[in-house]
């Protein structure tokens, strides 16, 4: 268990450099008179490239395959050879050069994040792990990072601004370097003994087309629930300053009540089964208490509920996509396309929010909330139905097997 632990926190530290990154460049891009849409431009375009070279160049994407924490470990070292300039020259950083960090750490963070999704799929592939213990540890490991990553930053900028930023960035990069030697000696811990791989549906060679559906519905759950999660980020702050216009506290304890909720989403352990396999209906129900409902103290709670029902069906797409995966060289394919529609999704989200609310006006941005979780569940729905049909048909079809 200690090992177990320990392995989670090793990944949230070196993964907690991303939180402060974004949290540093936004304030100082800002502070300098940049622009939060030019980020979110450089940041969508700077995700397909990843995704583009290991399509097309095939070296690279054979290292992803079969060597995915070497990836890991070189991602972390490119991001130290990035931060030389900040590092060297900090008071020399232009607005530009703030964009091209901003860029370049995106390829980074797009690595880092698929590398470590093969990984984990490996784990499962081997039978070290089942799908809903790796989707379980990997989210865990991110969530925790984020949170303090974020926190990380608003402290780091207060003591020593930019520079000192830079300098907890580079020693998280530099923790993650040393991935490869020590993963085999955390693994060991996640499931000490070793499972015989499952003979499951999903390994039957008639279910081969639904399997890859599925696969293809859990990256479109995945952009989906990433529209949910940029505009709660996004509109949210719009909302409480400009239309309610509470203080920074009020805001303060709504997005951390979502950060807890998220975070509790990934130990609930056994009491999972509690949990409505519908729970992504809530998402609507909660986003329209959330935009028209001013009490501050029951949005505190509604803010809760809507993070941990959100991370536990990010967890639960994460878990299907890991069982259906059949071999290495789709541990690849999968978790690239699976991480671009996550990146896509969170950069460009509020550039399109932009646009309703330059004509219809920051006032109903609770309206245009509550509009995108009725989407989101209405879609959840969908492809949650389709998935359970796919998979209920993998089970009809492995019975007449049987029979024959």
């Amino acid at each position: 268990m200690l090992r177990k632990i320990s392995f989670i926190l090793f990944l949230a530290i070196t993964l907690s450099g991303e939180g402060m990154l974004t949290v540093t460049l936004l304030w100082t891009i800002l502070d300098k008179g940049g622009s939060a849409i030019n980020i979110g431009l450089i940041l969508a375009i700077m995700s397909v490239v990843p995704f583009l070279i290991q399509k097309y160049v095939r070296p690279v994407r054979t290292v992803l395959t079969h060597r995915p924490l070497q990836v890991f470990a070189l991602a972390r070292l490119g991001g130290l050879v990035v931060l030389g300039l900040p590092l060297l020259f900090p008071e020399e950083m232009m607005i530009y050069s703030l964009y091209l960090l901003a860029g370049l750490f995106s390829v980074i963070l797009f690595l880092s994040i698929q590398s470590l999704e093969a990984y984990m799929s490996h784990m499962v592939l081997e039978g070290a792990l089942s799908a809903d213990q790796a989707s379980n540890t990997l989210q865990t490991s991110i969530q925790i990072g984020a949170f303090g990553g974020n926190d990380l930053a608003g402290l780091l900028l207060s003591l020593g601004g930019f520079f000192t930023v830079m300098i907890g960035l580079a020693v998280s990069l530099g923790i993650g370097m040393v991935l490869p030697y020590v993963a085999s000696f955390f693994a060991a811990a996640l499931n000490p003994q070793k499972r015989e791989q499952e003979k499951t549906i999903k390994q039957t060679e008639i279910t081969e087309e639904s399997r890859k559906k599925i696969l293809q519905l859990t990256v479109f759950a995945v952009a989906l629930l990433t529209v949910q999660l940029a505009s709660f980020n996004f509109l949210l702050p719009i909302l409480f300053h400009d239309v309610r216009e509470w203080g920074s506290l009020e805001y303060g304890l709504v997005s951390s009540a979502a950060g807890v909720g998220a975070f509790l989403a990934t130990i609930i352990g056994r009491w999972v089964r509690y949990v409505p396999h519908h729970s992504f209906l809530l998402i609507a129900v909660l986003d329209i208490f959330i935009a028209f409902f001013a009490f501050w103290p029951a949005v505190v709670i509604m803010s809760f509920l809507l993070g941990f029902v959100f991370n536990r069906n990010r967890i639960v797409q994460r878990s299907m996509m890991f069982a259906y995966i059949k071999n290495k060289e789709e541990t690849t394919l999968w978790s690239s396309r699976s991480t671009l529609a996550f990146q896509l999704m969170k950069a460009i989200v509020p550039l399109v929010l932009v646009f309703p609310l330059f004509f219809v006006g920051n006032q109903q941005a609770g309206l245009i909330f509550s509009c995108i979780g009725v989407i989101v569940s209405a879609g959840m729905y969908l492809i949650y139905s389709r998935e359970k049909g796919l998979e209920k048909g993998l089970l009809e079809n492995d019975k007449v097997k049987l029979a024959n």
